[in-house]
Formats: structure tokens, sequence, C-alpha cells
């Protein structure tokens, strides 16, 4: 009896060489050829080039496929992987059977999961694990501390592990995967987890990288010492939450604010404020 695909992997027309150089292309050269008309297609479709030539054999399937990957693609590379991988799956599966798999549920798969892979990836990737390590790594590096360059380097190498496991994922449960890690709801916590941990550093960094040290000095009232009475680092607290509202709320733009706390340093240093 014929066994389901899923339960073949170790007869399929790709070698882990083969899936290696996808991956490999992908993650140097993913987002070099960036426009507006495709975004990351060129990108995409180059990286999909050494399982394209070995899965179709004459000019024409490989010219048609080539075509389909060409089109417009963005999300964030790293769990893009969750889309890559089944991707490569799914034109195995055509390869193997043409009638089976049209060349729209390949389009319409990666188009339709591009959007929330890139949410969940800016989010975790960017937002929280990159935002929150390089703000560490430069803290460290600017006190002069070397361990920051060994730290950098683990995160990149992190971040570069992450992305294959992905991908070997996504390749090894084909095109259902992202809907499976969905319904698990492992990514929620995981979301939860980023919150929080986002929390907790932007506290520990707030305290370490915003200095603002009040001099007013009346008599024997000194604002810094009534200030530190109530909460110390009260003062860089205030200016973390006061920036918080102005981009969250009022969408103003980081170069005005950076304008704006310039301006304000200035004029309470020139009055005896700060």
């Amino acid at each position: 009896m014929k066994k389901e695909k899923t339960d073949m992997k170790d007869e399929n027309m790709l070698t882990k060489k083969d899936l290696n150089k996808c991956y490999i292309r992908l993650s140097l050269w993913g987002e070099t050829s960036l426009n507006f008309e495709r975004m990351q297609g060129i990108g995409f479709c180059n990286a999909m080039i050494p399982a394209l030539k070995k899965l179709y054999t004459t000019k024409e399937d490989l010219s048609e496929a080539l075509k389909r990957h060409l089109q417009f693609f963005n999300t964030e590379l790293m769990f893009g992987n969750l889309i890559f991988g089944p991707t490569i799956a799914l034109e195995e599966e055509k390869a193997e059977n043409p009638d089976k798999i049209p060349d729209e549920l390949i389009t319409s798969f990666k188009t339709g999961t591009m959007g929330p892979v890139a949410a969940i990836g800016d989010t975790i990737h960017w937002g929280t694990a990159w935002t929150l390590g390089m703000a560490l790594i430069a803290s460290m590096a600017a006190k002069g501390n070397m361990i920051s360059i060994a730290i950098m380097l683990a995160l990149f190498a992190a971040f570069e592990v992450t992305a294959y496991l992905l991908f070997r994922l996504g390749y090894k449960t084909g095109r259902m995967s992202f809907t499976k890690i969905m319904k698990s709801g492992k990514l929620d916590e995981l979301l939860d987890s980023a919150n929080i941990l986002g929390m907790f550093m932007m506290g520990v960094l707030s305290s370490n990288l915003v200095s603002l040290t009040p001099k007013l000095k009346i008599g024997k009232f000194v604002l810094k010492n009534m200030l530190d009475g109530i909460l110390p680092g009260l003062l860089p607290l205030l200016v973390v939450f006061g920036v918080y509202y102005l981009i969250k709320k009022k969408q103003v733009s980081t170069a005005k604010i950076v304008i704006l706390l310039i301006a304000i340093g200035i004029a309470g240093s020139a009055i005896g404020l700060f």
C-alpha cells in the first residue's frame, strides 16, 4: 500500500544538500534585491533555484516555476522560513503529481501566510529579541566590556540556528505547518512571554541608558533628593514613558522627538535645571 507523502521524507526527490543550498541562498541574499515592485520576490525566487532545477527537468516546467516565485512577496525572513520550507515541499509534491497541485495553490499559500508570519516575526525577532539584545550589547560596549562582542556573535548565531530549524520544520510538515503551529497556541504564549520580557528589559535598560539628573537647589530644598525619596530614577522613567506616549499615542516621528529632547536639555541647562 502506498504511503502518504508525509511518511516518505527519506524518499524525496530533494536531498538535504539541495535543501541547504536553498536555505543558504535565502539567508544570504533574501533581501539583496528588495524593490517596490516585488519586494523580496527576486530573492525568494533565487533561493528556490537549486530545488527547482532538481525538480523540473524541462525548460518549460522550470520557466513556469520561476515565474511563480518572481511574484510579489514580503515577510519577516527568519520566521518566513515557515513559508519557505513548505513552499519547497509543495513544489516537490507538484513535480511528482502535477495534476494534484495547481500553480494557484502554491501562490495562494505564500500570499496568504506572509502577512501573519511578518506580524509574528517582527514582534518576536525585531521588536523584542533584536532590539533588547542590541541595547544590552551597546550598553556593555559603551563601558568597554569586551564580552559584548561575544554576546553579539552568540545572538547572531542564535538567530541563524532558529531560522534553519524553522526552515527544516516547515519543509518536514509541509504546507499545513503554519496552520498547525498557529492552532497549537504556542506562538501566543511566545508572544506573551516576549511582551513581558520586553517590559522587564525596558525598565532595566532605561535606568542604565537614560540619564537625567536635576541640579535645582533652593536653600535646603534639593529637587534630586526629593525625587529620589519618592522613587529612585523617577525622571529617566518619566522620559521613557513620555517618549513612548508621543510615539504610540500621538504618532510623533522619532526625529521630532530627538529634536525636542535636545531642545529641552539645552533649555534646562541654560536655566540651571539640569
